[in-house]
């Protein structure tokens, strides 16, 4: 099945190979992920608890992040406890 990932994907590779040397970052197309994970991440940043902080290592690449979860209260009260998360390209995709 096609999805449109997989398309932009294709499309993505037709188009580097003929104009490998002149594509540029800025000429790239933009992924569905890319586009969902605007908003988002501004809903994530806003929701999040005080014990809870996001940071994005590279602010062009919203799909890799690190959450940092420092507990106040409970067993783990010391603790800090840190995450790395990268979202797949076929992120909030169904198949139809």
């Amino acid at each position: 099945m096609l999805t449109l990932a997989s398309k932009l994907k294709r499309d993505d590779g037709l188009k580097g190979s003929r104009t490998a040397a002149t594509a540029s970052v800025s000429t790239r197309r933009v992924s569905v992920r890319d586009k969902l994970l605007v908003k988002e991440v501004a809903e994530l940043e806003a929701n999040l608890p005080c014990t809870c902080k996001v940071h994005f290592p590279d602010p062009n690449k919203l799909h890799c992040f690190q959450l940092t979860v420092t507990p106040d209260e409970g067993y783990y009260q010391v603790g800090k406890f840190q995450f790395e998360t990268e979202v797949p390209d076929a992120y909030n995709m169904v198949i139809v």
